[in-house]
């Protein structure tokens, strides 16, 4: 890693730097390409709406407050150990989304492995999605140690 950049091959062999500051970021938006290692912290059941005042989303918890957002729905809002941030990060989830998540942190549960956040493009847009990998993404640089230690 070079800077926050991952070197990479193009077809040549030539090596190329990859920025992936956007997978570091409180609020990560992998690419379709691009995984980031996770580790389940929580799981919260919040309203999200666009404020115009404030020009990004806000979560809230009660309808009351949502008297001044546009677009409001139900969400769920994943609070994950990003490892390649070395941070918490949080991902908003819809309902298809969530039962995505669930069936792959049982089967997290039952055999272990690591759990991966990506998205994937499905009907012209992406969605959330995760997978489970028992091996560790190779070419990311990524501290071993334990999450009890780090919360």
């Amino acid at each position: 890693m070079i800077n926050g950049k991952n070197p990479i091959l193009t077809m040549r062999g030539d090596p190329v730097e990859k920025d992936i500051s956007h997978l570091k970021c409180f609020f990560p938006r992998p690419g379709e390409n691009e995984e980031i290692p996770i580790q389940f912290i929580d799981i919260q059941e919040k309203l999200a709406g666009w404020s115009p005042q404030l020009k990004r989303s806000v979560y809230v918890d009660d309808f009351r407050d949502t008297e001044n957002l546009k677009r409001v729905r139900e969400v769920s809002v994943l609070r994950v150990y990003n490892w390649l941030s070395d941070r918490e990060s949080l991902i908003e989830l819809s309902e298809m989304e969530r039962l995505q998540f669930e069936e792959i942190a049982d089967m997290f549960i039952k055999h272990g492995g690591e759990i991966r956040y990506t998205r994937v493009k499905k009907n012209g847009r992406l969605i959330n999605h995760f997978r489970l990998e028992m091996a560790s993404i190779p070419e990311a640089n990524v501290k071993e140690k334990l999450l009890e230690d780090i919360l």
